[in-house]
């Protein structure tokens, strides 16, 4: 079947739904298949056949993977990694100058801004991934406390509400960084093939599985990759 771009459009949402809902790869490719062969008989379009892609999704019985959502077992431990890397950051920015880390209570304020963010992502995660340009005003808060942050950062120790070695500050953010990173790599090498969607008349899977878990495997390792890379920048400008 030649898939319309509106067809496209829903067959993208209907994956996207069924992904939500943690069916397994291979029943998503089977209820694919039978969506598309359905339209092929009737010549209809998949919103007048089946409806809204939400909606059709939710009526579908398929094998569901147990325990806990793909966004709890991938959304906790992105939480601590990036609360990993805000501390490395801070911290190694001190420890470059030959400073403690000063922390006042406007600049904690500010950093909990992205913190309570995080925090309550399970509430509107399903939204963001339906809706991904949301994310956009989240990012710039993030930035604009961030910078705020820096900003309100105190300028000697008599200003400081807290004084910290950064010294074990930045050597344990980057351990917790570095496990995190790791516990996420033999998850991802566990799961194996069980998030493929498998063609049920090839018995192969669709699209470049290999090249997701790659990148999967990738993005496993971005906040260790971009506190190094953070890292350098702070030790050029401080030197």
């Amino acid at each position: 079947m030649t898939t319309t771009s509106p067809d496209k459009k829903w067959f993208d949402e209907f994956i996207v739904e069924l992904r939500l809902r943690d069916v397994f790869g291979n029943s998503i490719g089977d209820a694919v298949a039978s969506a598309r062969e359905l339209l092929d008989d009737t010549g209809h379009s998949a919103m007048d056949t089946f409806g809204p892609a939400r909606t059709y999704a939710a009526s579908l019985e398929l094998p569901r993977e147990p325990g806990k959502s793909w966004s709890s077992r991938g959304l906790w431990p992105s939480m601590l990694g990036l609360i990993a890397f805000m501390i490395f950051v801070q911290a190694f920015s001190a420890w470059a100058q030959n400073e403690a880390v000063l922390i006042s209570p406007a600049q904690l304020a500010f950093l909990a801004v992205p913190a309570v963010l995080v925090a309550f992502l399970p509430l509107y995660l399903q939204l963001l991934v339906r809706r991904w340009w949301l994310a956009v005003p989240l990012v710039l808060i993030g930035g604009a406390t961030g910078y705020l942050s820096s900003i309100a950062t105190p300028s000697t120790p008599a200003e400081a509400w807290l004084t910290l070695d950064p010294l074990s500050w930045l050597l344990g953010s980057a351990v917790a960084m570095i496990l995190i990173s790791l516990w996420n790599t033999v998850h991802t090498l566990r799961r194996g093939t069980i998030d493929d969607i498998t063609d049920p008349l090839t018995a192969q899977p669709t699209g470049n599985p290999r090249g997701i878990r790659a990148f999967v495997m990738v993005t496993n390792w971005l906040f260790p990759v971009f506190a190094a890379i953070m890292g350098l920048v702070i030790f050029l400008f401080t030197r």
